[in-house]
């Protein structure tokens, strides 16, 4: 008799603004189409399966609400998280700039697994590549810029994300 052995699970963290795009990103991962998503209430799971050079591993996303009504007990949640995707809206300066406030809350999780993911590229950018690039310098970290709604980029994330989660 045989068994094969469990399939590794592993926490990944999505933290941003309110309005991001993290609740969509995360449907287009996990599901590969575009859902169109509402305003997340604290927090919600997503489980997501991703193949690595290390082979298949089970991803629960957390996505985490964005307004700060709900700052008060994710400190908690993110408590064994893995590897994180800090997002931010392409089409707001502002939400780029709070980057650095959800950088505190993941402040745990080395900086090798933190990734800086620009939403809505398919949108009414407001946001140039220079100033992602020199915030992404400045906190160390990789970034990527995508369209959930279109799925440009969703494959380059994909890649990322397989790097980041197969060296676990």
């Amino acid at each position: 008799m045989t068994t094969e052995a469990p399939q590794k699970v592993v926490k990944l963290a999505v933290v941003g603004d309110g309005g991001a795009g993290k609740s969509t990103l995360i449907s287009r991962l996990a599901t590969g189409d575009f859902l169109d998503r509402t305003m997340t209430i604290g927090f919600d799971v997503e489980s997501w399966t991703i193949t690595t050079d290390a082979g298949s591993m089970k991803a629960a996303l957390f996505d985490f609400g964005g307004q700060a009504q709900f700052r008060f007990f994710q400190g908690s949640l993110i408590l064994g998280a893995k590897a994180a995707l800090i997002v931010f809206d392409c089409c707001s300066f502002n939400s780029l700039l709070k980057v650095r406030e959800w950088m505190e809350l993941i402040q745990a999780i080395p900086n090798e697994r933190k990734l800086l993911v620009g939403t809505k590229i398919d949108a009414s950018v407001q946001v140039s590549f220079e100033d992602i690039r020199e915030l992404a310098e400045e906190l160390g970290i990789d970034f990527i810029a995508v369209s959930s709604k279109t799925g440009e980029n969703m494959d380059g994330l994909v890649d990322r994300l397989a790097r980041i989660l197969g060296g676990l």
